[in-house]
């Protein structure tokens, strides 16, 4: 017996020396086993994994093909692709946002479908899902919205970057609510299957006539109708995977002749052929969205569809969906904070004298790949800090307690309030947090904006929806009716 309680001690011991607890990569897998253990078999995996992979890919190809330009210790942000050209194809592979949407969309539905059985309202819903978006975006910002105050006044030449850098990213959570309030007609045009999705590409290439010829604030109508209509094609194309091996064949024709068009359209007309925004381009595929990226959405949700079981295969097994799990666990932290580790590694390596350097020289490859290796680490460890704040409640966030209403008039409130907090996001995104507050005025489709009011509107987005998304109060009871 006392030999067994000294053996006991021991492995206590050894457990708690475990030097592995430290590491911030073996942290985040070991918090999301118990998660990934406990996935029902019913759960569609392959939804995680694309939006897993999706923002993987993104934070992999910022951190590629940003290339900083030091001049006398001021940075000037540049372009890989726009210093080599022949790159640019590339992005026909790599912009893959248009799966995010599309994945995001079908777990969108899910969700949607589980608050109906439970008898939970739209609005109820829609704050649901917002506010597990805004509730790391509040951490974010309450880090950078001083730092860039603070860095305007120490050293405004280093500022401005930084601030346009800091919520650059902010774009895809400004689209992605408005395509979360506008679920419900998605539902409505993935029930006439492919069809009902492909249709908004005629009304994409209005806009885009009207851009070129007319006025180019037209344009920004194309940030919405794009990314609801890959929403719309994520959920026609989910549904045509059920359907069989013929189905599945049909979708990888339609995407294989999807790019022939997208070639002939590129060639023939005044769209670029990178799928991302590059410095200097009159015309960007990405801000606003246009017919060329609405294409290349349609050939990306169409491979996912044809590949959809190979996928499923994939993720049946037990250490990759665990690894599934746990970049799921972080995936916004993972957005948010990526471009920040992009920021302290450059500085960094600059100060060092260890930076890239420009492009061209032989030394640029190598110094690269040391690059990629140090952002891969730092990121992990900034991913391991701030993750907790992902899941972490915030007081005010939490849902307000019922009351007395119409359901179509706290609806409305809750409508409302999503399309602003959608609309401030994509104004701090377009105007970044340079010259904060009213000190940097950017003019966007012929609407002057700055900071503080991109800032003010996404505020005020929030706390509407949250006013509106009330759950129905409870059912008065007898004695209640009494009295």
């Amino acid at each position: 017996m006392r030999a067994a309680r000294g053996t006991g001690r021991r492995q206590r011991l050894h457990v708690t020396r475990d030097p592995q607890r430290w590491i911030p990569g073996v942290v985040i897998w070991r918090r999301s086993a118990p998660v990934a253990a406990a996935t029902p078999e019913t759960r569609d995996r392959v939804v995680d994994l694309l939006r897993v992979a999706s923002l993987t890919i993104v934070v992999l190809g910022h951190a590629l093909m940003a290339v900083v330009v030091w001049q006398r210790d001021t940075p000037r942000m540049t372009n890989l692709l726009a210093e080599i050209p022949e790159l640019k194809i590339a992005t026909w592979a790599l912009q893959i946002m248009p799966v995010f949407f599309a994945a995001g969309a079908i777990s969108n539905r899910g969700s949607l479908a589980g608050a109906r059985r439970r008898g939970e309202p739209w609005r109820a819903w829609v704050w649901h899902r917002e506010r597990r978006l805004v509730r790391p975006l509040f951490v974010y910002l309450a880090v950078w919205v001083p730092l860039v105050l603070a860095l305007n006044a120490i050293l405004p030449d280093a500022a401005a970057p930084l601030g346009k850098l800091s919520t650059q990213l902010l774009w895809f959570l400004g689209v992605y609510i408005l395509v979360i309030m506008t679920t419900s007609w998605q539902l409505g045009l993935a029930r006439h299957g492919l069809v009902g999705a492909l249709w908004l590409l005629v009304p994409i290439a209005v806009v885009d006539l009207a851009r070129f010829h007319i006025d180019d604030g037209i344009a920004v109508a194309n940030f919405l109708i794009v990314w609801f209509m890959t929403a719309a094609l994520g959920l026609a194309v989910r549904d045509e995977v059920d359907k069989g091996v013929a189905a599945r064949r049909r979708l990888l024709w339609i995407a294989i002749a999807t790019v022939a068009v997208n070639v002939v359209l590129v060639q023939s007309f005044p769209y670029p052929l990178s799928m991302v925004g590059l410095p200097g381009e009159p015309i960007s595929n990405m801000a606003p969205p246009t017919l060329a990226l609405a294409l290349h959405s349609v050939v990306l949700v169409c491979v996912v569809g044809w590949a959809w079981p190979h996928l499923r295969r994939w993720c049946d097994r037990p250490r990759a969906w665990h690894a599934v799990v746990a970049g799921g666990g972080v995936a916004m932290t993972l957005y948010l904070w990526h471009l920040t580790a992009l920021v302290l590694v450059t500085v960094v390596e600059h100060e060092l004298d260890l930076d890239r350097g420009p492009v061209g020289p032989w030394r640029f490859w190598p110094a690269t790949v040391a690059h990629l290796v140090v952002f891969l680490a730092v990121t992990v460890v900034l991913v391991a800090l701030m993750a907790p704040f992902e899941h972490l409640p915030i007081p005010w966030l939490e849902p307000p307690p019922p009351r007395a209403g119409t359901a179509l008039g706290w609806s409305v409130v809750a409508g409302v309030g999503a399309l602003g907090t959608g609309l401030g996001l994509l104004a701090l995104a377009a105007t970044g947090m340079g010259g904060f507050p009213f000190g940097r005025v950017t003019s966007y489709a012929a609407v002057p904006l700055t900071p503080a009011l991109g800032l003010i509107v996404f505020l005020v987005g929030v706390l509407v929806t949250r006013a509106g998304g009330r759950r129905e109060p409870p059912p008065a009871s007898a004695d209640t009716m009494r009295t």
